[in-house]
């Protein structure tokens, strides 16, 4: 799994606080889709600042990445429930309860009004979604669509040495669409996280790295979830396959904040920088397969000394 240094032991990281400072200090202004919708003119929302390209890479005996800048020990297992929906291919907010992720969650962004945009009905994220693309993508094979994560595994077991354990949430047809192809866009939210992971394996001392691809990033909110839900998804696969899990690298495309959160970044930047803590993964049950873990698998322990939770807006 992981092998943790003794929590007195571990440097306090700064490398999210150093993204944040970036964005604020070099990050360009743009007006963001959120802000040109009719139902956001009395927000206050009118703009945002983003960079191109950020880097954060842990190496994971130093702790968890789940951060310290306010207490995520609620909301960290409801980020594990998403991403246990997405395994299981779970497309619509009802499905995603069932996993353990809260609907609050997702309910601003699939509401009635939302979906009829994208001709989908209430609730539901669409084929171009993440649970879609996971464990559904569809192929040119009329009828017939293909698991990923199945795929993954096999894999894995089967040839550890190749370079190629990949899984993808980016599916172009659905994600983006194109009228004048006549492909249509079905995705509500085109999914920003998990576009490209990617799983590195060393045979001879059985470890595993892993790599995540982002192509869009909230970081004062979505990036906190983010982080520790696909990092999370490594300490999954390595149990499976009996790895110790090393690294995690996260690669974000697009980094950026909007107006209404500034203050937030303010907050979290006034903030001192705390150790990581110790997440252990200890199932309920025996498992056997990705598909098959659940929030309560995992276990935040009692060194998550975090500063106090505060709410942070963000434009739906």
């Amino acid at each position: 799994m992981i092998n943790y240094k003794p929590y007195d032991q571990r440097t306090p990281d700064t490398q999210y606080n150093d993204l944040l400072k970036n964005i604020k200090d070099h990050g360009k202004d743009k007006v963001p889709i959120h802000a040109r919708l009719d139902e956001n003119k009395k927000t206050g929302h009118q703009n945002s600042k983003e960079t191109t390209g950020g880097i954060l890479s842990y190496n994971l005996e130093n702790g968890f990445p789940l951060l310290t800048c306010r207490n995520l020990r609620k909301p960290f297992f409801g980020a594990i429930g998403e991403l246990v929906a997405f395994i299981n291919g779970a497309s619509s907010i009802d499905d995603f309860e069932k996993y353990g992720c809260p609907r609050l969650f997702w309910e601003q962004w699939v509401t009635k009004e939302k979906c009829e945009v994208w001709g989908l009905p209430e609730g539901e994220l669409g084929s171009g979604s993440y649970g879609s693309s996971l464990a559904k993508f569809h192929t040119r094979e009329k009828g017939k669509t293909f698991n990923q994560v199945k795929a993954l595994m096999q894999q894995i077991k089967n040839m550890p040495f190749l370079r190629t354990h990949i899984l993808s949430t980016w599916n172009p047809p659905y994600s983006m669409g194109d009228p004048d192809q006549g492909i249509k866009r079905e995705v509500v939210v085109a999914p920003c996280h998990g576009n490209f992971v990617h799983f590195v394996l060393f045979e001879e001392t059985k470890e595993i790295e892993m790599t995540h691809t982002q192509r869009s990033a909230d970081v004062p909110v979505g990036l906190q979830f983010n982080i520790a839900e696909w990092c999370a998804l490594g300490m999954m696969v390595s149990h499976i396959i009996g790895y110790k899990f090393t690294k995690y690298t996260h690669f974000i495309s697009n980094p950026h904040f909007y107006d209404v959160q500034k203050e937030s970044v303010d907050k979290i930047l006034e903030r001192d920088v705390r150790p990581f803590p110790t997440v252990e993964l200890m199932p309920q049950k025996n498992v056997t397969r990705l598909e098959d873990f659940r929030p309560e698998d995992f276990v935040l322990t009692d060194d998550y000394d975090p500063h106090p939770y505060f709410k942070i807006p963000t434009p739906v």
